[in-house]
Protein backbone atom coordinates (compact mmCIF):
# COMPACT_ATOMS: atom_id res chain seq x y z
CA UNK A 1 0.00 0.00 0.00
CA UNK A 2 1.20 3.98 -0.81
CA UNK A 3 -0.44 7.15 0.41
CA UNK A 4 -0.54 9.31 -2.23
CA UNK A 5 -2.01 12.38 -0.70
CA UNK A 6 -1.37 14.53 2.67
CA UNK A 7 -2.89 12.85 5.84
CA UNK A 8 -3.18 15.78 7.62
CA UNK A 9 -5.61 16.70 5.11
CA UNK A 10 -7.73 13.79 3.89
CA UNK A 11 -8.32 10.59 5.65
CA UNK A 12 -5.56 7.34 4.32
CA UNK A 13 -8.35 5.27 3.28
CA UNK A 14 -9.05 8.04 0.71
CA UNK A 15 -5.29 8.39 -0.81
CA UNK A 16 -4.55 4.61 0.13
CA UNK A 17 -3.47 2.93 -3.43
CA UNK A 18 -3.20 -0.46 -2.76
CA UNK A 19 -1.00 -3.40 -4.54
CA UNK A 20 -2.49 -7.13 -4.62
CA UNK A 21 0.64 -8.98 -4.15
CA UNK A 22 -1.06 -12.83 -3.91
CA UNK A 23 -2.64 -14.85 -7.01
CA UNK A 24 -5.28 -16.41 -4.38
CA UNK A 25 -7.54 -16.00 -1.54
CA UNK A 26 -7.73 -17.84 0.90
CA UNK A 27 -6.60 -20.87 -1.10
CA UNK A 28 -8.79 -19.78 -4.21
CA UNK A 29 -6.45 -18.66 -7.34
CA UNK A 30 -7.06 -15.50 -8.50
CA UNK A 31 -7.65 -16.71 -12.18
CA UNK A 32 -10.43 -18.79 -10.99
CA UNK A 33 -12.48 -15.93 -9.10
CA UNK A 34 -12.46 -13.94 -12.07
CA UNK A 35 -10.47 -15.03 -15.62
CA UNK A 36 -9.06 -11.55 -16.01
CA UNK A 37 -7.60 -11.53 -12.42
CA UNK A 38 -3.65 -12.73 -12.35
CA UNK A 39 -3.55 -10.69 -8.53
CA UNK A 40 -5.83 -10.64 -5.59
CA UNK A 41 -5.01 -9.56 -2.45
CA UNK A 42 -7.58 -10.01 0.86
CA UNK A 43 -7.41 -6.95 3.19
CA UNK A 44 -5.63 -7.64 6.31
CA UNK A 45 -5.22 -5.54 9.43
CA UNK A 46 -1.53 -6.42 9.86
CA UNK A 47 -0.65 -5.63 5.84
CA UNK A 48 -1.82 -1.45 6.79
CA UNK A 49 0.41 0.82 8.84
CA UNK A 50 -0.73 0.37 12.84
CA UNK A 51 -0.49 4.39 12.79
CA UNK A 52 -3.35 4.47 10.52
CA UNK A 53 -5.74 1.73 12.05
CA UNK A 54 -4.87 3.55 15.77
CA UNK A 55 -6.06 6.35 16.97
CA UNK A 56 -4.49 7.51 20.71
CA UNK A 57 -4.49 3.74 21.17
CA UNK A 58 -8.34 2.77 19.76
CA UNK A 59 -8.59 0.18 17.25
CA UNK A 60 -10.39 3.07 14.82
CA UNK A 61 -12.11 -0.15 12.70
CA UNK A 62 -13.21 -2.34 15.82
CA UNK A 63 -14.30 0.75 17.47
CA UNK A 64 -17.08 1.29 14.30
CA UNK A 65 -17.74 -2.25 14.20
CA UNK A 66 -15.66 -2.75 10.49
CA UNK A 67 -13.77 -5.25 9.62
CA UNK A 68 -11.83 -6.85 6.58
CA UNK A 69 -14.07 -10.34 7.07
CA UNK A 70 -16.68 -11.35 9.20
CA UNK A 71 -18.42 -15.12 9.59
CA UNK A 72 -21.61 -16.17 9.18
CA UNK A 73 -24.61 -18.12 7.93
CA UNK A 74 -25.04 -15.04 5.32
CA UNK A 75 -27.98 -17.46 3.40
CA UNK A 76 -29.78 -18.79 6.17
CA UNK A 77 -28.02 -22.31 6.16
CA UNK A 78 -25.90 -24.52 8.36
CA UNK A 79 -23.04 -23.73 6.39
CA UNK A 80 -20.67 -20.83 7.89
CA UNK A 81 -19.53 -18.16 5.15
CA UNK A 82 -16.75 -15.20 5.53
CA UNK A 83 -17.49 -12.05 3.31
CA UNK A 84 -14.56 -10.49 2.72
CA UNK A 85 -12.95 -7.77 0.96
CA UNK A 86 -9.61 -7.01 -0.83
CA UNK A 87 -7.71 -5.56 -4.20
CA UNK A 88 -7.46 -6.84 -7.40
CA UNK A 89 -5.25 -6.40 -10.23
CA UNK A 90 -6.15 -8.00 -13.98
CA UNK A 91 -3.75 -9.03 -15.84
CA UNK A 92 -4.04 -6.07 -18.39
CA UNK A 93 -2.70 -4.02 -15.04
CA UNK A 94 -6.32 -2.32 -13.88
CA UNK A 95 -7.05 -2.66 -10.23
CA UNK A 96 -10.04 -2.57 -8.26
CA UNK A 97 -11.54 -4.01 -5.17
CA UNK A 98 -13.59 -6.88 -4.36
CA UNK A 99 -16.54 -8.47 -2.21
CA UNK A 100 -16.14 -12.54 -1.88
CA UNK A 101 -18.56 -14.72 -0.33
CA UNK A 102 -17.06 -17.80 0.41
CA UNK A 103 -18.58 -21.18 2.01
CA UNK A 104 -16.20 -22.55 4.92
CA UNK A 105 -16.74 -26.38 4.65
CA UNK A 106 -15.55 -27.98 7.98
CA UNK A 107 -14.12 -30.97 5.08
CA UNK A 108 -12.92 -28.71 2.13
CA UNK A 109 -11.60 -26.25 0.28
CA UNK A 110 -13.78 -22.88 0.54
CA UNK A 111 -16.07 -22.02 -2.34
CA UNK A 112 -16.43 -19.08 -3.94
CA UNK A 113 -20.49 -18.37 -3.35
CA UNK A 114 -20.85 -14.92 -4.71
CA UNK A 115 -17.79 -12.55 -5.93
CA UNK A 116 -18.45 -8.64 -7.17
CA UNK A 117 -15.92 -6.36 -8.69
CA UNK A 118 -15.02 -3.05 -9.32
CA UNK A 119 -12.24 -1.07 -11.22
CA UNK A 120 -11.37 1.53 -9.13
CA UNK A 121 -8.47 3.96 -8.37
CA UNK A 122 -9.64 4.18 -4.51
CA UNK A 123 -9.53 0.41 -3.91
CA UNK A 124 -10.32 0.60 0.33
CA UNK A 125 -13.23 -1.66 0.96
CA UNK A 126 -15.13 -2.59 4.55
CA UNK A 127 -17.88 -5.07 5.81
CA UNK A 128 -20.35 -4.85 8.77
CA UNK A 129 -22.64 -7.81 9.68
CA UNK A 130 -26.06 -5.72 8.91
CA UNK A 131 -29.46 -6.82 10.48
CA UNK A 132 -31.22 -10.32 8.89
CA UNK A 133 -28.00 -11.81 7.76
CA UNK A 134 -27.01 -8.77 5.51
CA UNK A 135 -24.09 -7.75 5.35
CA UNK A 136 -23.17 -3.77 4.94
CA UNK A 137 -20.38 -3.16 2.61
CA UNK A 138 -18.26 0.19 3.06
CA UNK A 139 -15.83 2.48 0.71
CA UNK A 140 -14.96 4.37 3.72
CA UNK A 141 -14.76 4.52 7.40
CA UNK A 142 -16.42 8.03 8.28
CA UNK A 143 -19.00 8.43 5.74
CA UNK A 144 -22.04 6.77 4.54
CA UNK A 145 -21.08 5.73 1.22
CA UNK A 146 -22.44 2.23 1.53
CA UNK A 147 -24.31 -0.88 -0.04
CA UNK A 148 -26.54 -3.84 1.56
CA UNK A 149 -25.51 -7.20 0.12
CA UNK A 150 -28.53 -9.80 1.29
CA UNK A 151 -29.22 -13.44 0.30
CA UNK A 152 -32.75 -13.55 -1.91
CA UNK A 153 -34.43 -16.65 -0.78
CA UNK A 154 -37.15 -16.69 -3.67
CA UNK A 155 -34.02 -16.31 -6.36
CA UNK A 156 -31.76 -18.27 -4.48
CA UNK A 157 -28.89 -15.90 -5.09
CA UNK A 158 -26.59 -12.93 -3.02
CA UNK A 159 -28.37 -9.20 -4.38
CA UNK A 160 -27.63 -6.12 -3.22
CA UNK A 161 -30.29 -4.19 -2.27
CA UNK A 162 -31.45 -0.86 -3.58
CA UNK A 163 -30.49 1.94 -1.78
CA UNK A 164 -33.39 3.50 0.28
CA UNK A 165 -35.02 6.90 -0.93
CA UNK A 166 -33.93 10.07 0.62
CA UNK A 167 -36.88 11.39 2.82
Amino acid sequence: MTIEGDLKRIAWWVVADFHPFTTEVRGIPANQINKNWCRATEFRKDLIPRELLFDGGVDVMAAAKMSFAIEGRFDGTTTKQVALVGVFQECSGEKGRFILILNQPVDGKAKVRFASALRTDRQFGALQKGNDNSIVAWTCMECDNYSVLKWDRKKRKFEWLPEPEEQ
